[in-house]
């Protein structure tokens, strides 16, 4: 970063300060504050859904008073609304004087710096279509000429959201992060806000010292698009994306979280807007947890997007660190190896008794010609194991039904040898087959490849304990910043240190198999 570690932490505490500042007498309202914030200082736009009167423009008119100087627009849609209540005027004098279709612009969306669209949806085509450039590019085609609005937050409201098969689902999908809003559920608080006198919907409550000039925003543009992306954190969001994949597969279609390759390239804009603001060149898990914000196609999924995404932090947060993947390869192609040459395998043939099973999977083993002909029958191990070679044993048969066996009958017979019973001076064979029997006999590897194998674990060994470090020194690097984030709550941190727990413990039981693989060849002794 350009800005030094002190100028940094000066700017975090001035955001957070000028946080406050827009947060009075806004009760309950102080997380929509700072995202609102957020999306505006990442130039992105954000969408609040709540029922009337529940402060919705006047959090788009606070956020005004953050920028120095700032121009904003207001504007309610309707069904009837016009481009040019929008857009501005056409400007008849150039009509007239240089046959030009343009409009005037200055005082209009495309001259703010702060746009709050109430009721979004109601919009005629006309402005959606010129809306799309507009949030997507930052680009507004006036007449022939296209030039780049200075926006740096747009922020629509509805008490709705878009009806399905009408045609917003591009607009939709440009608002990057959604908001509910709902009313003050504390009874004090709600007691303090109608206690209030006056009208503070245009109030201006923000010092002038912590107001943010152009040029300071100008900079932070740039300064943010320097903000490193850490493979882990890549991975992390690669992880996601996938998980929302599958879990749309599953999902009927009106349950669907839609989100575009666009939409994930602005989240990670966001990302490194956020840990920019916080004082870091890097984009950490904490900043991640606003994932979640930016999922949700349905006030119904917001609870499953929170989970998706704490869950995705917890188990592959810090996976990417530690490549433990390629470490078991390459234990499990050791471990091929030693099995090869510390044993001798040989197959001999030899018979055992042939098995049948039923539709409960219940074994049967079929005695040929019980009845001097061809018919056979079927008894159970349990019951062979009960025979005995002196006297009659009464065992009950069983006959095949299809893939059933029933028992028919139940009769004395002598057990000769383990496959062969005798019945009336008959033998009666069980009926058997062949198979392939393995035996192992150790040997002692040569020493050439004990040595050669020796060397691969203590690599691995080597390459567990650097991952256990990176792993320390990211935890150091991280943690200072669990408790401190200006958009996302202290109590995610949690799920960042069981990350961290699991990616530790997979490194450790890694290490016990690669030396449980050491002792494997070296304990042999053969006879």
């Amino acid at each position: 970063m350009a800005n030094n570690s002190e100028n940094i932490l000066s700017t975090r505490d001035r955001i957070d300060q000028l946080i406050r500042q827009l947060s009075q007498n806004l009760f309950e309202k102080e997380k929509v504050i700072r995202l609102t914030l957020l999306s505006a200082l990442a130039g992105q736009s954000i969408f609040l859904l709540g029922p009337p009167g529940v402060a919705k423009s006047m959090i788009a008119r606070r956020l005004k008073f953050a920028f120095a100087g700032a121009n904003s627009f207001e504007y309610l849609m309707g069904k009837f609304s016009t481009p040019d209540e929008v857009f501005g005027p056409v400007s008849i004098s150039k009509l007239r004087n240089e046959d030009k279709y343009e409009r005037l612009t200055a005082k209009y969306l495309p001259g703010a710096n702060i746009v709050f669209l109430d009721e979004i949806w109601k919009a005629s085509p006309p402005i959606q279509n010129a809306l799309l450039t507009v949030l997507n590019e930052k680009i507004y085609r006036n007449g022939e000429q296209e030039f780049k609005v200075d926006i740096r937050g747009l922020i629509s409201a509805s008490n709705e959201l878009p009806i399905k098969g009408e045609g917003l689902e591009a607009l939709w999908d440009r608002f990057l992060i959604r908001v509910v809003i709902t009313n003050i559920e504390s009874e004090d608080l709600f007691t303090k806000m109608i206690s209030l006198a006056g009208n503070h919907d245009y109030e201006d409550m923000v010092s002038e010292n912590l107001k943010i000039s152009n040029e300071e925003y100008n900079l932070w543009e740039k300064e943010i698009e320097k903000i490193e992306i850490p493979p882990h954190i890549l991975g992390l969001i690669t992880y996601l994306r996938r998980i929302v994949r599958q879990r749309n597969s599953k999902a009927e279609e009106n349950n669907l979280m839609y989100v575009s390759d666009r939409r994930w390239k602005k989240i990670v804009h966001v990302l490194r807007a956020a840990a920019f603001i916080n004082g870091r060149s890097s984009v950490d898990l904490m900043d991640c947890f606003l994932i979640s914000d930016c999922l949700w196609d349905h006030p119904e999924q917001i609870a499953e997007a929170e989970e998706l995404v704490v869950k995705g932090i917890s188990s592959f947060g810090y996976y990417r660190l530690i490549n433990a993947d390629r470490i078991r390869e390459e234990l499990e192609g050791i471990l091929r190896e030693v099995e090869a040459e510390t044993h001798i395998i040989k197959f001999e043939k030899v018979k055992q008794r042939k098995v049948y099973h039923d539709k409960a999977e219940n074994v049967y083993h079929k005695v040929f010609d019980f009845w001097g002909t061809d018919s056979s029958a079927y008894v159970r191990p349990e019951d062979l194991a009960k025979l005995d070679k002196e006297k009659p044993v009464y065992i009950p048969l069983f006959e095949q039904s299809g893939k059933s066996f029933r028992p028919f009958q139940t009769y004395g017979v002598l057990l000769k040898s383990e496959y062969v019973l005798f019945n009336n001076q008959r033998e009666l064979k069980i009926e058997s087959e062949e198979i392939d029997k393995e035996s192992r006999t150790q040997k002692k590897p040569a020493e050439g490849i004990v040595r050669i194998w020796n060397t691969q674990i203590e690599l691995l060994l080597e390459t567990c304990e650097k991952m256990l470090g990176k792993i320390e020194v990211q935890k150091k690097l991280d943690e200072p910043n669990f408790h401190n984030h200006l958009f996302v709550s202290k109590n995610l941190s949690a799920h960042i240190s069981a990350s961290l727990d699991t990616v530790t413990n997979e490194l450790l039981n890694l290490k016990l198999d690669i030396k449980k693989a050491r002792h494997s060849y070296e304990s042999i002794n053969p006879n």
